[in-house]
């Protein structure tokens, strides 16, 4: 397989997951109001730290932008 063939068999492989996803969250009900209280509760009970995540300029930007020449 060729490396465009590769590279569009890869976007049609990401964008049927994303897709999938979507409809997946799209069936859910939106949480109740216990509910809600309980994953707060839960959270809390765990001590409610947010997880520290790298801030966004530390990762790689892979928009193309870098291909065009000006």
């Amino acid at each position: 397989m060729s490396p465009a063939a590769s590279a569009a068999q890869a976007r049609r492989t990401t964008l049927a997951a994303i897709l999938a996803h979507k409809a997946r969250c799209q069936d859910l009900p939106k949480p109740g109001e216990a509910e809600v209280a309980a994953l707060i509760a839960a959270f809390e009970a765990r001590g409610g730290q947010v997880k520290q995540c790298p801030p966004v300029c530390v990762l790689p930007v892979q928009n193309g932008a870098g291909l065009k020449s000006p």
